[in-house]
């Protein structure tokens, strides 16, 4: 037996198918050319375009600069928490991941940050090794991601990770991620002026200043803040000379890129897909964060119960009383600090459910789901109290079919 603690875990399968935000802080870990003012591989914060130009005062580093400054700093508001580790250039993405950077960041920030991005001006003379359309370190990375996000969702503090997709060549040749299982990650495909981290960092600003629900490529949010004289490509071709079979190629494979604004001038991003499955709950960064945001808040609210002396019945089963208190108070945390981030309910609350220790026989498919065979609800016996809470996400309208045609009447 292991010492008292809380465990946090999701189910999957159960769908079917400007002030700074305190749930968009995010980290970013950059390989530059040139040692930042605070050296290489030393975590700093950087709220400000103005902290930002003293971090990377170096003229060789102007291209990071720019991407943090009109990228980030573009779509987040100034005051937004972004956290930083800049590595050599020579260090490649999956190196990143390793603990002596990754861990070390995400430690820095005590564990607050919701988004983690990766990109790299590789040194000179850098030759991809591309095999699946892209850069292969890009792959790697990847994976890598996915296993760090979920070591640090099992210290109850997860997050979401966006890659910057380098190396990519075409939409016929680049590796399909629709049948994998990285709901963690996302992939940034496309340029500004020639600048990937430029195209990563407006996504993850654009992530950081938006409500957890909201799809980043949402068409009243508006188009990317970008220069009316910026050149926005993918891969070699401006993004308005790729046919509409390629974008929606990418968009299969899952991948994040830009699109064409048809509503007002500019572009936009495709959608928030992560490398997994769309029959995964969390096959969207959106649904992806509002999960996250609630394992928070729930490890939050349980933390302070553990090692609490409760009453219990003749069977050491919890008294209903405390059950009870267990449902309030998660469906009350959460319906506070998830408010217009969750769907509602007829009645305008939101819908959020918990159930403590419900009926095995009328929730059998929700103790399967958890892997729970034999629930036992004797607290004498086993200390364990077994809590499902379900929330309902928000929808996405994503396609709207209009039937058009003349009446007589």
């Amino acid at each position: 037996m292991a010492r008292p603690k809380v465990n946090i875990s999701t189910t999957n399968g159960n769908l079917g198918g400007l002030a700074p935000n305190v749930d968009g802080v995010c980290g970013l870990i950059m390989a530059i050319p040139q040692a930042p003012t605070s050296g290489f591989g030393t975590p700093v914060l950087i709220k400000s375009k103005k902290q930002a130009g003293e971090e990377l005062a170096q003229a060789t580093n102007a291209q990071a600069l720019t991407a943090i400054n009109d990228g980030f700093f573009a779509e987040a508001a100034e005051g937004s928490k972004l956290y930083c580790l800049f590595v050599a250039a020579a260090t490649t993405m999956e190196d990143m991941l390793l603990p002596a950077n990754a861990d070390k960041l995400l430690t820095f920030a005590n564990g607050t940050i919701s988004l983690l991005g990766l990109a790299k001006f590789p040194a000179s003379g850098y030759t991809p090794v591309v095999t699946d359309g892209i850069d292969a370190d890009v792959v790697k990375a990847a994976d890598a991601a996915q296993i760090l996000s979920t070591k640090w969702f099992n210290l109850r503090k997860p997050f979401r990770a966006l890659l910057q997709g380098f190396g990519f060549t075409t939409p016929s040749s680049v590796k399909s991620y629709a049948a994998d299982k990285k709901d963690n990650i996302g992939i940034v495909l496309g340029t500004v002026n020639g600048n990937g981290p430029h195209a990563l960092l407006l996504a993850l600003g654009r992530a950081s200043g938006m409500p957890v629900q909201r799809n980043i490529g949402r068409v009243k949010s508006g188009s990317l803040k970008l220069q009316e004289s910026a050149v926005v490509k993918i891969g070699d071709k401006n993004v308005d000379a790729i046919d509409s079979v390629d974008l929606d190629t990418l968009w299969e494979k899952r991948y994040i890129t830009f699109e064409r604004n048809e509503a007002a001038p500019g572009y936009l991003f495709n959608d928030d897909n992560m490398l997994g499955t769309l029959t995964s709950d969390f096959s969207s960064l959106r649904n992806g964060r509002t999960i996250d945001k609630a394992v928070r808040i729930a490890y939050e609210v349980y933390y302070n119960e553990l090692k609490n002396d409760v009453d219990v019945d003749d069977n050491g089963r919890l008294s209903s009383a405390i059950e009870a208190a267990l449902s309030l108070n998660i469906e009350e945390a959460i319906s506070r600090r998830m408010a217009g981030e969750i769907s509602q309910n007829n009645d305008g609350t939101p819908a959020v459910e918990a159930l403590v220790n419900p009926d095995p026989s009328a929730y059998a498919g929700l103790y399967s789901a958890a892997g729970i065979d034999h629930p036992d609800f004797n607290i004498l016996a086993t200390n364990l109290v077994y809590i499902f809470v379900r929330i309902r996400p928000k929808g996405c309208l994503k396609y709207i079919d209009v039937f058009l045609g003349y009446t007589a009447a």
